[in-house]
């Protein structure tokens, strides 16, 4: 499908942007980090329909100019391997304007394999997207789980080598929806990626943070809150990052959603071995989203800055997974504000 016709379609999709505003609630923090509570935005359902349906959206990066990607989770049943580029309009304050959003889709493609052929359905579970120079970095679990560079729009460059412990089978390796989760490219380029729980030879709650560094692996352990998954990995320099952490309680049907800080910085790595007695990383509450009394967060996949607020305070950008489950579910856009 052509471009215009597709951003006659995004356009044709869009109604007035439903936004609200809840109670902004001052969080727990690093000493060095801060972050509030501005805005929630509800995007509209099938805003692009199919054969590239919008939704499923499990993340999101900057790619500058007011361009972001999103990558759609579905595995073959909702349409192909894909991304969407949409161009989301912030205004100086670090808020999304409306009520009426004029929503751009700017690029997006289809994630292809080695000789750029289609993935085909069941061979793919995308859950993470990264910019990386002029290519773009995504992620995939369940059964056939990799970690891909592609060349935009969605050209095969090369797909880095999972460590042996990752590769699944019967009692090792990745768990089949609680695998390659959360994504990051650090400013020097370096590749990292968070299970969102444990491999299926490691002792519960202890996910791992795998780095691809020159031609090896570095690996750590990161240890979610009891009840939670790691969701999403989004670096602040080489060796800081920010951890989304959700979890969803069916008796009350709300989402948990919680913001950590974490470091790699002397971490001990325990590459080749076991999570058991080792030291995890450190780990500080920056916000908790799930604590608002006013906000349905919904399924918070992605996470990704947005546009600078100043010179020491930038905004962070949510984004929720709908699942394609409407009207139960729906595609959110959060944003914090976060100071250093």
């Amino acid at each position: 499908m052509r471009m215009k016709r597709l951003s006659a379609l995004v356009m044709a999709g869009l109604g007035a942007l439903s936004v609200s505003s809840a109670v902004a609630v001052s969080a727990p923090a690093d000493a060095a980090i801060k972050a509030k509570f501005m805005q929630s935005v509800t995007l509209p359902d099938d805003m692009i329909p199919w054969p590239l349906r919008f939704g499923g959206i499990s993340g999101i990066d900057n790619v500058g100019g007011g361009n972001f990607v999103l990558i759609s989770d579905g595995s073959g049943d909702v349409g192909p391997a894909r991304y969407y580029q949409l161009h989301l309009p912030f205004l100086r304050e670090g808020i999304l304007g409306g009520p009426v959003g004029p929503l751009q889709l700017t690029g997006g493609g289809t994630v292809l394999g080695p000789g750029n052929m289609p993935l085909a359905p069941g061979q793919f579970d995308l859950e993470g997207i990264r910019k990386r120079g002029g290519d773009l970095v995504v992620s995939s679990e369940g059964a056939h789980p990799f970690i891909r560079i592609i060349r935009p729009p969605g050209l095969f460059v090369r797909d880095l080598p999972l460590p042996v412990a990752y590769r699944p089978g019967r009692k090792t390796g990745l768990q089949v929806n609680a695998g390659l989760e959360g994504l990051a490219v650090s400013p020097n380029g370096t590749i990292s990626t968070l299970t969102e729980g444990p491999l299926q030879q490691d002792p519960a709650g202890g996910s791992r943070l795998l780095q691809f560094v020159g031609k090896g692996t570095a690996e750590y352990v990161y240890r979610t809150d009891p009840g939670y998954g790691a969701s999403e990995l989004l670096a602040i320099n080489n060796t800081d990052f920010l951890v989304l952490e959700r979890s969803y309680d069916a008796k009350t049907r709300r989402n948990g959603v919680k913001i950590y800080w974490t470091t790699t910085n002397g971490g001990a790595r325990i590459t080749g071995a076991t999570s058991g007695a080792t030291r995890a990383l450190p780990k500080n509450l920056i916000y908790d989203v799930g604590a608002l009394p006013n906000l349905v967060p919904d399924n918070v996949e992605g996470m990704t800055w947005g546009p600078n607020i100043n010179k020491n305070k930038r905004t962070l950008v949510l984004v929720s997974d709908d699942n394609f489950n409407h009207p139960a579910q729906h595609t959110k856009i959060h944003i914090l504000s976060v100071a250093f």
